[in-house]
């Protein structure tokens, strides 16, 4: 138990530490920077981290430039863009397979590929990573040709071999072989974002978390969760509903376990995430939840509590809505 929850603790402080701010992850054409745009914010979403005191302060400084740039002609303007391009390094994934391990459970022996998803083009100090086996890839494989085979015609998948699976230089092979493929798949921008490619890095270990929050076991699933949103921070910053539901589940599982504010933490990142997104059914439930825990903080809470009065005034009342761990224990069902 002791080493679980100092795991816990390490991972919780990655995911709550402004040290490494969330990025955009793409190729050259969708670099993501502190000070520029993304697609995402282009559709009304901020990253998480950009609402950091730390950010808004940098935001409020004054600029060193010697011109403003409202004195720059379009020109000087492109000039200046294409310069400060050429000086950001872009932010891509990794896939690298560092470790595999060979199990034998009830008469059935296979080989299970240890996956890390690095962020490179910056700091990462999250190890995410999940275990595979072949059988995985291969359904994922399978996925990805239904939707997209034209682009996928030319990217080899490997073939399964009748003997010889478990020999070293085998099993070596396979991992180089399995950690090109998800780099081409990674290359291809209709795939890096599709749900089948996605879901690959964490939809059986999220659906075990909230097996196990639905069945008390919040220390196993807070564990689990932690390293799903270090993946879906690195995957999924254009499906942020995902982000939203394991960040709401983070604070769940953070609540029952005692540790209030670590749940605001998590509650309030979700909330940020929506922003003024009152259409979404967890919207109102995490203005609720932050409130209560925020009190029980003897933090200042009249900005929220103003803004949910007013929301109501418009919306009607929300006391009939279900709370955010009922919304919460729903997600997932198999």
């Amino acid at each position: 138990m002791d080493r679980d929850m100092n795991q816990i603790s390490k991972l919780q402080h990655l995911s709550l530490s402004n040290e490494h701010p969330v990025a955009f992850c793409g190729n050259e054409d969708e670099i993501a920077t502190g000070n520029r745009s993304t697609g995402l914010q282009e559709q009304g979403f901020n990253p998480i981290n950009e609402f950091s005191p730390q950010n808004k302060a940098d935001r409020k400084a004054p600029r060193s430039s010697a011109v403003p740039e409202a004195m720059l002609t379009t020109k000087q303007l492109f000039q200046y863009w294409n310069a400060v391009n050429k000086k950001v390094k872009p932010i891509r994934l990794l896939f690298e397979i560092p470790e595999t391990r060979t199990i034998q459970d009830q008469g059935t022996k296979y080989v299970m590929y240890k996956v890390v998803v690095i962020k490179s083009g910056t700091y990462d100090g999250s190890q995410a990573y999940i275990e595979r086996r072949y059988s995985d890839f291969e359904k994922l494989h399978k996925n990805i040709l239904k939707n997209f085979k034209e682009e996928v015609e030319e990217i080899t998948f490997p073939k399964k071999m009748m003997a010889g699976n478990f020999l070293p230089e085998k099993i070596t092979e396979r991992k180089l072989a399995f950690r090109d493929y998800l780099a081409h798949l990674y290359a291809i921008k209709d795939i890096r974002f599709s749900d089948e490619f996605i879901e690959f890095f964490f939809l059986p270990e999220v659906q075990e978390a909230y097996g196990c929050l639905r069945s008390g076991q919040y220390t196993r699933a807070l564990s689990s969760l932690l390293n799903v949103l270090s993946l879906q921070e690195k995957l999924c910053m254009l499906h942020y509903d995902r982000l939203v539901l394991t960040l709401s589940a983070i604070g769940v599982c953070c609540r029952d376990l005692g540790d209030i504010s670590g749940a605001y933490e998590f509650c309030e990142k979700a909330g940020l995430i929506l922003h003024n997104n009152c259409c979404h059914k967890y919207y109102f439930p995490l203005i609720k939840v932050q409130i209560t825990l925020g009190n029980e903080l003897g933090k200042n809470m009249h900005h929220l509590q103003h803004n949910l009065t007013k929301l109501e005034e418009l919306n009607g009342n929300q006391s009939n809505q279900p709370s955010l761990k009922e919304l919460v224990v729903q997600e997932y069902i198999r």
